[in-house]
């Protein structure tokens, strides 16, 4: 564990807050509450377009890979960019793919599609990078959990928000109204970052190590240094912590729509399912980052592991459904996203922050990887049967729980070196 995330619990309640909600974290959480209140919709409605303009599920699973393709590129650079050029604007530049990916409802041209949803695959990339990094430098560390799961609120809580509106917006006018309302969106959402977001103390942090000669300190020295990090053991078994649940994600953030609307299930209904889930998944988020900061991570990694495989399969198992598509729908996006609130702590064990970027960067290569394959393995699977890339997600998952047992092991013997 970095000397900067070392434990210093503060026993004055009032001082806690002040301590866990500072200013820069306030206003990164403002963000994330904006960007779920454009992503949700984007990834709710966008096949449910596609499918409407006559396309097939093929097809959607494909242009969401693309998306996934730049993403994945949009990794290496960005866990660079936030160790050279900053989080901030590493983050502002990945904001720009909301807007870009709020124009495809604009469009009708596949052409045009594919190039908006690929743009902002890459801009969603930046953005992820630029805010966890961001995250983990300004968020005192015995708070790390309960901040890492209220800052996947944003994306939670803020998609739950808005998907009502949304259903309720696409059940009375049409798509190209609703891509205009998330553009201007999308706008306002640059501008909070610009004029509001403090810079990261990353800057501060750089410069001591730089002062005592740590590798890596400076931003060009920073740029594109990646193979000592991929050759670590510990990061080798995060970016598999990350792969095997984001492989199922791939094919449920495409398919699990599909399946509702296979199902009969309407448009509101569709947007109830994504309020739901969210719902559930912020609340799931909650529990396991406290639950970090009490007893630390290896046991809700697990329970959370568990959880996750057991979604998965139930919906493999009973895809014909309205009412076990949702709730098993429901459960994998609660464990998914709770998984996801386990990410910093696990990186802040192993890292310091002079290459957080990259192995943010380097980890979130695997993820985009992982979503790619998952949307075209799930494409390809659901046109033989529908709850087949389920079954197939859920045993390959069944490996992540000794995975688990695997990293902490590693990281405690990193720590004793």
């Amino acid at each position: 564990m970095s000397p900067e995330h070392s434990p210093e619990p503060v026993h004055d309640g009032q001082k806690r807050l002040a301590t866990a909600l500072n200013r820069p974290i306030a206003i990164l959480f403002l963000l994330q509450l904006m960007g779920g209140m454009m992503l949700s919709p984007h990834r709710t409605f966008y096949p449910v377009y596609v499918r409407e303009l006559g396309h097939s599920a093929l097809l959607i699973s494909a242009v969401a890979t693309v998306g996934s393709l730049m993403g994945l590129i949009a990794s290496l650079i960005g866990g660079s960019l936030s160790d050279s050029l900053g989080r901030k604007w590493t983050l502002f530049l990945g904001q720009i793919g909301f807007l870009l990916g709020s124009l495809v409802f604009l469009t009708r041209s596949p052409g045009w599609i594919a190039f908006l949803w690929a743009a902002s695959g890459f801009g969603m990339g930046l953005h992820t990078l630029g805010g966890q990094s961001y995250l983990i430098d300004a968020a005192h560390a015995s708070y790390l959990g309960v901040l890492s799961a209220l800052y996947n609120w944003g994306y939670t809580l803020g998609g739950a928000l808005i998907s009502p509106v949304a259903g309720l917006l696409l059940d009375h006018w049409d798509f190209p109204t609703f891509g205009v309302a998330l553009a201007a969106f999308a706008v306002a959402t640059l501008a909070v970052n610009a004029f509001a977001l403090p810079k990261s103390p990353i800057g501060r942090v750089a410069d001591k190590g730089l002062a005592k000669g740590t590798s890596g300190a400076t931003p060009h020295g920073a740029l594109w240094r990646y193979a000592d990090i991929a050759r670590r053991p510990a990061v080798t078994l995060l970016v598999l912590l990350r792969f095997l649940p984001t492989l199922y994600w791939g094919m449920a953030v495409v398919l699990i729509p599909l399946l509702l609307d296979a199902t009969g299930a309407s448009k509101t209904t569709i947007a109830l399912y994504a309020t739901v889930s969210q719902i559930c998944a912020a609340l799931a988020q909650l529990i396991v980052g406290r639950a970090i900061d009490r007893f630390g991570p290896k046991w809700p990694a697990l329970v959370t592991f568990s959880a996750l495989i057991i979604s998965i399969m139930g919906t493999g198992i009973l895809p014909g459904q309205v009412w076990s598509v949702f709730a098993f729908g429901t459960a994998g996006t609660a464990a998914a996203w709770s998984l996801s609130t386990l990410l910093p702590s696990l990186v802040a064990q192993v890292t310091v922050p002079q290459e957080r970027g990259r192995v943010l960067g380097w980890i979130h290569l695997w993820w985009n990887l992982a979503m790619m394959i998952g949307s075209l393995l799930g494409g390809y699977l659901f046109v033989r049967r529908a709850g087949l890339p389920f079954i197939v997600a859920g045993t390959v998952n069944m490996l992540s729980v000794a995975v688990v047992i695997a990293f902490f092991r590693v990281a405690a013997q990193a720590r004793q070196n």
